[in-house]
């Protein structure tokens, strides 16, 4: 399983682009904090580790648990925790 790594800031920019009503510095502060919690370890209660973008809008979950589907490779999540899934 493997997502389309995007960073952070272009993250936001298309998610304020799909989501003009939003704001920035909360959209932000969202990714960040569900980026911090994926750093720490955090796990959905399936024991996945979750996803960040989606976690920064519905809670700590992973990609299955929030999607219902299994294939995420149409799918972006932000480069940093891309690159730890991929660490050995």
């Amino acid at each position: 399983m493997t997502f389309t790594p995007i960073e952070l800031r272009d993250y936001v920019r298309k998610h304020l682009k799909s989501n003009p009503g939003d704001k920035k510095a909360e959209v932000v502060a969202c990714l960040q904090s569900a980026l911090a919690a994926y750093k720490a370890g955090e796990r959905c209660s399936c024991g996945e580790p979750i996803r960040v973008i989606g976690s920064s809008q519905v809670g700590h979950m992973c990609f299955t648990c929030i999607t219902g589907e299994a294939d995420c490779s149409d799918d972006y999540e932000i480069a940093e925790a891309c690159d730890k899934l991929r660490a050995p």
